[in-house]
């Protein structure tokens, strides 16, 4: 467990409500322009529908209010929590780039009234949930998978069970405390999402951007059928937010939860969410020929795929299931760099062989890279666009590498001094560069990476006009996408190089609150 004084405030978490206040939960999806006017994300809230189900709605009154997607202001929620006077206020932030979006949600509630328990949970309160306790507005932040947290903390707080014992950030006699994070060690016990919480209408009828993964068909849903990735990538944060062992859903379950969107909401297009969908090869081909024997009318996308869990027979066998387009994430076209800077076990000719065979099954398809790694060199840097061109997907993705909290790879630029002095994970973006090495400034990367991306994706009519379609974009919309992204590379953030002599000014406080994580889950990977 982890112990910090609370410099700027001596108060105490509030240690229950009283048993005859009222039982009402408001739970909030903030709104992400209240960090930035540009950004217009609609985010299913399927994380939220998931938590309000495990809650006994026989006891407590829940709500789930989305700022999100009704682009409400601070006084708005103000507004709704005074007319539907909550005992308790939960916010959810899921991703760290937010994260301010949730302080301002449990301002609102503390603003209304002081007696309001409030709640964070998600990414942001997980990897940095020393900077959510430290706000004097949060009395406490789940860390972790909250499915059982969340409730055995309502509990505690209406004075019926005891505080649980993982899981939770909060204050004590001044004092900030960290509990080790809570995973859920059977995902198949959990529930459908309360989708009856929502208009489940206003989110299955649109993508939440124009993106090439958008759904191919409407109305579409959600659903995660696995937790934790075991390949460790040094840029990666799933590890930090739910394990390094993958704990599957059975393929039965899936299937079932895939009838039942079917059945109840009428959806012709799934979105899995999952972080390694494919990681248990035997589980793959049960849902995909159990989607194909039940008879599930669906289309779906595979996004962030890892090729070395793809075969030709599996790529089949996802197409007859109703796959339309598959993403794969390759990384670094350079084999010293996938090894000892990214980590990632990736064969180049193995990915371009299926490239090739996604292709000709008619499947849509997308590669994704990371530039700009500490130790990675401006040569390599180079030889990775120039596989990327090489490999041939309809779409090219290429990412900056980003130090998020509790990836490796903000390690590796904390002990190469490779930050700049004002920076800040509030800041981060996978499109604007912060890191600065010998090799290459924040600056160059940042451009490279717009430039290049421009020009390997739109050089050609044709790959252009195969983009319209995927994004579902017209030539003027895509047009102003392009010039958006080239501009914002002048934009946003690219700090000057300060130098590795001067490593241990360059981060005035960094992070103490990862690291140190018990992992509690494991799973048969065959």
């Amino acid at each position: 467990m982890d112990l910090l004084l609370k410099s700027n405030w001596d108060g105490n978490n509030i240690k229950g409500i009283h048993p005859s206040a009222g039982r009402r939960i408001l739970l909030i999806l903030p709104n992400q322009k209240w960090c930035g006017e540009n950004v217009t994300w609609h985010l299913h809230p399927y994380p939220l529908a998931i938590i309000a189900a495990m809650i006994d709605r026989d006891k407590y009154e829940v709500r789930i209010l989305d700022a999100n997607i009704d682009d409400m202001t601070p006084e708005d929620v103000r507004r709704e929590i005074r007319a539907w006077k909550p005992n308790l206020v939960g916010a959810s932030v899921l991703a760290n780039e937010f994260g301010s979006t949730g302080h301002i949600a449990l301002e609102c509630a503390k603003s209304v009234s002081a007696d309001i328990v409030t709640v964070m949970g998600g990414v942001y309160p997980t990897t940095r949930s020393r900077d959510a306790v430290m706000d004097e507005n949060v009395d406490w932040v789940v860390i972790g998978e909250g499915e059982s947290t969340f409730p055995a903390l309502l509990e505690h707080l209406w004075g019926g069970g005891q505080l649980p014992g993982q899981g939770l950030g909060y204050m004590k006699n001044g004092v900030c405390v960290l509990q080790e994070r809570h995973l859920v060690p059977d995902v198949n016990c959990l529930p459908y999402p309360a989708f009856d919480l929502i208009d489940f209408n206003r989110y299955a009828h649109e993508s939440y951007k124009n993106v090439v993964d958008s759904p191919r068909a409407f109305p579409y849903g959600k659903i995660i059928t696995s937790r934790g990735c075991p390949i460790g990538c040094t840029f990666c944060q799933v590890e930090s937010i739910s394990g390094k062992f993958t704990r599957f859903q059975s393929a039965e379950r899936v299937l079932d939860e895939l009838e039942w969107l079917v059945e109840v909401y009428g959806i012709k297009a799934i979105e899995f969410v999952d972080d390694n969908l494919l990681g248990h090869r035997t589980r793959s081909f049960e849902i995909f020929r159990g989607m194909k024997e039940r008879k599930i009318p669906l289309v779906w996308n595979a996004m962030n795929v890892s090729s070395f869990f793809l075969t030709e027979e599996l790529l089949e066998a996802m197409r007859e299931a109703g796959c339309q387009y598959v993403s794969i994430a390759v990384e670094s076209g350079v084999k010293r760099v996938l090894k000892d800077i990214i980590k990632k076990p990736i064969d180049l000719e193995h990915c371009k062989r299926m490239v090739n065979k996604a292709r000709s099954l008619g499947m849509d398809t997308t590669s994704l890279w990371v530039i700009g790694s500490p130790g990675e060199t401006w040569n390599e840097i180079r030889e990775t666009i120039r596989v990327a061109e090489w490999m041939g997907t309809d779409y090219t993705k290429i990412n900056v590498a980003t130090p998020y909290p509790g990836t490796e790879l903000f390690d590796m630029a904390v002990a190469g001094g490779y930050l700049s002095e004002d920076f800040s994970f509030d800041d981060l973006s996978w499109g604007q560069a912060t890191i600065n090495t010998e090799e290459f400034s924040s600056e160059e990367l940042t451009l490279l990476r717009a430039f290049e991306w421009d020009r390997i994706n739109f050089s050609k009519a044709e790959k252009r006009e195969k983009i319209m379609q995927m994004m579902q974009v017209s030539g003027g919309q895509l047009d102003e996408i392009r010039r958006a992204t080239r501009r914002n590379s002048f934009q946003g953030g690219a700090r000057a190089y300060v130098g590795k002599d001067n490593a241990t000014e360059i981060i005035r406080v960094a992070p103490q609150n990862v690291g140190d994580i018990t992992l509690v889950a494991n799973a048969d990977l065959a």
